[in-house]
């Protein structure tokens, strides 16, 4: 379902275009049946199993012990709805990474999105999805087939954006994440020439009066293709102050990592889907 296919309240009650990122009453309810699904209740009764799993991999309880058969309605629900955010979402989270099933995700995204929540679903590694911050559709769009994909550099594209908009930010680390993807996918497809390269050896090829790579866009001595990929890959890397544990350290902050991981999801998507080609030599 779209944005424009949602129901709006004909009434305006001034809460339809907030995201929530917490899990008041309402949402927990519209996604208890996915959770059920998940947990594997049947019959209305459930193993504690999934839950003690979740514990431990939370190292920390929310008051389930092992063995236990309970009743789903009368003893699970009321428990899970006592419990505050921060572990609410965690457990969704945690169900969302080992949920194997795209009809069932959807119905997930489906409550996520209708109940306004500032959360949504993405990729994570080969085969599972994880919680992440909602962005503005257009800017999703843009950068889905970067993260959807399989390659090295998407996958780690992946850890870059859990890291700058996932349930526990980190973002230093997901700067750091966002130059190793772009580093990827740039040694990718440019030979660097050296047997242990990295992004700073594509400088000078890039930069070079008679440059090897250019964009797909019509090359401009105002604008050269080569010139302007170089200026992009030095954002990035010169603006990765946490990169070295130099006396000017510093640690990025969440905005920082944001944006680099969006200037990232663009680079690599660009190196990835054909966007850098190699100069015709007949032309160089």
């Amino acid at each position: 379902m779209n944005e424009d296919e949602k129901w709006r309240p004909v009434v305006p009650t001034g809460r339809e275009d907030i995201l929530n990122e917490e899990f008041p009453s309402y949402l927990r309810e519209a996604v208890f049946p996915w959770l059920a699904k998940q947990a594997k209740v049947n019959g209305g009764w459930v193993y504690a199993d999934f839950f003690v799993e979740f514990q431990n991999s939370y190292r920390d309880s929310i008051g389930f012990q092992s063995g236990g058969y309970h009743d789903w309605r009368n003893t699970i629900l009321p428990h899970i709805r006592t419990l505050d955010d921060e572990d609410f979402t965690n457990i969704i989270d945690f169900a969302l990474s080992r949920s194997r099933y795209r009809s069932s995700n959807e119905e997930l995204e489906n409550s996520l999105s209708n109940g306004g929540s500032a959360w949504t679903i993405m990729p994570w590694g080969t085969n599972a999805n994880r919680l992440a911050r909602r962005v503005a559709p257009g800017v999703m769009n843009s950068v889905r087939p970067a993260l959807s994909a399989q390659d090295s550099a998407s996958i780690k594209l992946q850890e870059a954006w859990h890291d700058a908009y996932g349930v526990a930010p980190r973002a230093s680390t997901a700067f750091f994440h966002a130059v190793v993807a772009v580093e990827i996918a740039a040694l990718s497809v440019i030979d660097a020439g050296t047997d242990e390269p990295t992004m700073a050896n594509l400088f000078s090829i890039l930069e070079s009066p008679k440059p090897k790579w250019q964009l797909v866009f019509r090359d401009n001595e105002k604008a050269p293709g080569g010139k302007t990929l170089a200026a992009m890959l030095r954002t990035l890397w010169r603006g990765h102050g946490s990169r070295h544990g130099s006396a000017d350290y510093k640690d990025a902050t969440l905005n920082e990592a944001r944006a680099a991981v969006i200037l990232a999801a663009t680079l690599v998507q660009w190196f990835t889907s054909g966007v850098i080609v190699k100069v015709d030599a007949e032309h160089n």
